[in-house]
């Protein structure tokens, strides 16, 4: 264990501070605790579906969530508690450890607090560094501290950075017995969604070679958009079907008869009507059978991205089943997964409804829709290997026990 007179130092502060009153906690419950810890530049959806993943393959482990501020559990799997951080002060992680007992801590990010990571340290139990990119700005706190950097990270059982970059000034800071791996990005993906095969089969079969593209979560506002695309399409490609799920359940029958006063040959899934040759527009019944449209589909265009406010779906769903992706300037909710989809060239940017068009029509070839299609899945699968890997040291070092205490 490397000894550091700066740790010393700040320990000694760190017992002497006033913690102030324990807060209320919830009661630990029963079994295998997990603690993951969200530190600077962690990314909640990422580690949510970490935790997914984790209790997918071991449903008996409990969770608890903790950061600066109480963080929400909104995507960790049912039953995850949540903590606020205890402050740098040695009594009030004391009492933090002495109510949760947690079995293995994983701290996500970049920060390294020195209390925090010490007193876990010195109850035995397992720490674990994940998911951490160490930029040079995020490294100049450091610069004249490298004794109690090198301290600290001596403290990991492992640490999983995302780049080499990482990985090379970690070393530098902790020496070369640093326990430092490249593991990858854990991406914010999606479990690809299900669909039933035999009903697949036959729709693929009826459409047969007809081109085909698909507008999931269609707000209102955003409709005539769709629909001017589509003539554009059909310009070039008199048989091109438009499948579409309206964002509002309610707009299913409006939607219908809307595009039938203005000519087109419609079908309604909720009234089990299939799309037949004939059929230019395919409106579907909901978000139950997203997953068989994006297999039917090679294009998907995210619906409510065109506009700014309104709803958007996570765009690796299409990209886990293949479906190449077209979206609008306004991602919502997911900012990170576009850009990384649009950084793997596996989506395109359409400003506006004349671009959509534009977009709609150059796709219908179908290696351009094809080669964006490959992209996304593979952007799409690249961070589950990574998200495995991770899972896979938390069990190991979860089987392997308690660490010997560390001082």
């Amino acid at each position: 264990m490397r000894r550091s007179l700066a740790l010393a130092l700040y320990l000694l502060a760190a017992r002497r501070r006033d913690s102030g009153p324990a807060p209320d906690r919830p009661p630990r419950p029963e079994g295998r605790l997990l603690w993951f810890h969200l530190g600077e530049n962690a990314g909640p959806g990422r580690l949510a579906q970490l935790a997914e993943r984790l209790r997918r393959d071991r449903s008996d482990i409990r969770l608890l969530l903790t950061g600066d501020d109480v963080p929400a559990t909104k995507g960790f799997p049912k039953g995850t508690l949540a903590d606020s951080t205890p402050p740098e002060r040695l009594p009030a992680l004391r009492g933090f450890l002495d109510h949760w007992r947690p079995d293995v801590a994983v701290l996500a990010g970049s920060s390294l607090p020195p209390a925090l990571i010490t007193a876990t340290g010195r109850r035995g139990i397992p720490l674990l560094l994940v998911d951490t990119r160490l930029t040079q700005q995020s490294l100049r706190p450091w610069r004249w501290r490298r004794g109690m950097a090198a301290s600290l990270l001596s403290r990991f059982r492992r640490i999983l950075v995302q780049d080499p970059e990482t990985a090379d000034r970690l070393t530098r800071l902790g020496g070369r017995h640093a326990p430092v791996e490249i593991a990858g990005r854990i991406e914010e993906t999606t479990e690809p969604l299900g669909a039933n095969e035999a009903e697949r089969a036959a729709l693929a079969e009826l459409l047969d070679t007809r081109p085909v593209w698909f507008v999931v979560a269609c707000p209102e506002a955003e409709e005539d958009a769709v629909i001017a695309a589509h003539t554009q399409a059909m310009r070039l490609a008199h048989r091109m079907l438009l499948i579409i799920a309206p964002a509002d359940p309610g707009r299913i029958g409006a939607l219908a008869d809307r595009m039938r006063r203005e000519g087109w040959e419609v079908a309604e899934r909720a009234r089990d009507q299939e799309p037949e040759p004939n059929v230019q527009a395919f409106v579907t019944d909901g978000e139950t059978e997203l997953g068989l449209w994006y297999r039917l589909a090679p294009v998907t265009f995210m619906g409510g991205t065109l506009n700014a406010g309104g709803p958007c779906r996570n765009p690796f769903e299409p990209a886990a089943l293949g479906s190449a992706i077209l979206h609008g300037p306004h991602p919502g909710p997911y900012p990170d997964a576009y850009a990384r989809l649009t950084e793997a060239q596996a989506a395109r940017l359409v400003e506006t409804p004349a671009a959509l068009a534009e977009a709609v029509g150059e796709l219908i070839a179908p290696d351009k829709a094809a080669m964006l299609a490959h992209n996304a899945w593979a952007a799409s699968s690249g961070g589950a290997e990574v998200a495995e890997r991770v899972v896979q040291v938390i069990l190991d070092t979860l089987e392997a026990g308690p660490a010997g205490a560390v001082t």
